[in-house]
């Protein structure tokens, strides 16, 4: 055979390789869309279920039905729990499993996301705790969700096979560089053990290749499958360690980056948000709010429509894209929530529509996605179509309510570089059902106003490090870009001259209280 048959005959072969290789990929995404497709499909009844289970638990029942809804709630959650887990295994096979890095105190977020599993391992007499090594730095930076979501995944096998005794989770240090902290978290149990031939399973789960399917998965748990594959995603390893009939120990390892202000904590603005919606609904004003709510799956309608009401807020609603830009129209809602997949125009284009009629009229409309869907990059494209917010069904009524409490209560920016004038505004707005921002300089304002959008802005017109004027052509010359609009109140020293009242005003203060500061005034300019 001559070189040149020999080179045209690899030449074919290497076709036909890539050609496999191509049609593998496709049947790979094609199970991936599938299985996503599936999830959602799960997801939008589970949010009727666990929604009217909550609702009717709520109200009185006898002790066996309060027994027997308990257990069907207790299911839901596990099978929601089995669908995400998919639903990530998914992301794997697919590769657009990322992480959603941020600072945050790891103390915290173990103490919040192990409150309920430390009542689950109470129920079966086992103590459930952890420890954190005292060099551990206190702020880290790294996707504390998917971190406690590894830690729940292995704390959760423990508990269901120990029958008691303890589980401990131990976090100590084990390396540090300039930029990067190296943790290591050991859960060590006194349950039953695991047999040497399911500790190798398990240890190939660990290692396997996470391209393709393996049927070695199942039998190592999915959970653990997933945990596995977000701990080498995050630059760490994973094992485990047991002797049948004396416990088990799992470890692994976490990489983090460490946050630059770490070392020297910023102070944050004051932000007064209700810890209980049903306690202090009427405090922050979400009493008779009106909300429209586009929403096509009935039970999911009727479930959420029932919980706004229930919270004092009237609701109407809509079951497609369309009647939403519609009614979104009249101007008479102070909050949308919208079911991003619905018939006739989903709510994307939807919202698309919505903010198109905003430029042409002005004003802006909070919109707060609901999706069944919760995969990786859709927050993105609801906020790129132009919503302001993300929830994922099955919904969690605290969630809802924090969200709806952010977008409808008003909130305020206060600059008062006097105490006691500060003090006076803050303690009048706080009462008056406000959100408050307090910043301590024309600066700060500017840096705040970046960040978020303020209803009204209290400011002093006489800080030396920028003018109430500077400050306020600043602030205008953003919501530019936002095409929103607070009022700006301007305070001035009783003995202040023209000059200084007049670049305020036209740097963009709507009015100006002079001090010493009556409260009516504010409150008529408020009203």
């Amino acid at each position: 055979m001559s070189l040149e048959n020999s080179l045209k005959e690899l030449e074919q072969k290497l076709k036909e390789r890539d050609a496999q290789i191509a049609a593998l990929e496709k049947e790979s995404r094609t199970k991936s869309e599938f299985l996503m497709g599936m999830g959602h499909e799960i997801r939008t009844p589970m949010n009727g279920i666990m929604g009217m289970t909550n609702l009717v638990l709520e109200t009185e029942l006898s002790k066996d039905q309060r027994r027997h809804l308990e257990m069907v709630n207790s299911s839901a959650e596990r099978l929601l729990e089995v669908v995400t887990d998919i639903l990530d295994f998914c992301r794997i096979e697919s590769g657009t499993l990322q992480f959603n890095t941020e600072d945050f105190h790891l103390s915290d977020s173990l103490d919040c996301d192990l409150y309920l599993m430390k009542l689950s391992a109470r129920q079966k007499n086992v103590d459930l705790d952890y420890s954190i090594a005292s060099d551990v730095p206190e702020v880290l930076n790294s996707d504390p969700d998917r971190l406690v979501q590894v830690i729940i995944n292995i704390v959760n096998n423990a508990i269901k096979f120990t029958e008691k005794g303890t589980i401990t989770i131990k976090v100590e240090k084990i390396s540090e560089g300039e930029q990067d902290v190296t943790l290591k978290f050991t859960i060590r149990d006194t349950g039953i053990g695991i047999p040497p031939e399911k500790q190798k399973i398990i240890l190939d789960t660990f290692n396997q290749d996470y391209t393709s399917y393996s049927r070695k998965f199942w039998g190592g748990g999915l959970g653990l499958t997933v945990s596995a594959h977000l701990v080498h995603l995050a630059g760490g390893a994973i094992g485990l360690a047991s002797e049948p009939g004396h416990g088990a120990e799992f470890w692994f390892t976490w990489q983090f980056k460490v946050p630059i202000t770490a070392a020297a904590p910023q102070p944050q603005p004051v932000n007064l948000e209700p810890k209980s919606i049903e306690e202090t609904s009427s405090k922050f004003m979400l009493d008779g709010a009106r909300v429209l709510l586009a929403e096509d799956e009935p039970i999911s309608r009727i479930l959420i429509e029932t919980l706004l009401e229930q919270a004092g807020l009237k609701v109407d609603t809509v079951d497609n894209g369309r009647l939403a830009v519609e009614r979104a129209a009249k101007g008479d809602y102070q909050a949308v929530l919208m079911d991003v997949q619905m018939p006739v125009m989903d709510g994307l284009e939807a919202t698309v529509e919505i903010r198109n009629n905003e430029r042409l009229k002005g004003g802006h409309l909070p919109i707060i996605a609901l999706t069944a869907h919760a995969m990786h990059g859709d927050r993105e494209k609801c906020l790129q179509a132009g919503m302001d917010d993300y929830l994922t069904k099955p919904l969690n009524k605290n969630n809802l309510f924090e969200v709806l409490t952010r977008f409808l209560t008003s909130t305020a920016l206060v600059v008062d570089g006097n105490p006691d004038s500060q003090q006076k505004v803050v303690e009048y707005l706080i009462e008056s059902g406000w959100r408050v921002t307090i910043a301590e300089s024309g600066r700060s304002a500017m840096y705040e106003a970046s960040l978020a959008h303020f209803d009204l802005i209290v400011l002093d017109t006489e800080m030396t490090e920028a003018d109430g004027g500077e400050t306020a052509r600043i602030i205008r010359r953003l919501e530019e870009y936002s095409g929103r609009h607070a009022t700006i109140i301007g305070i001035a020293d009783g003995n202040s001259g023209d000059d200084l009242v007049k670049r305020s005003q036209e740097g963009g203060v709507d009015t100006i209280l002079r001090r010493p500061l009556e409260l009516e005034e504010l409150e008529n300019i408020i009203r």
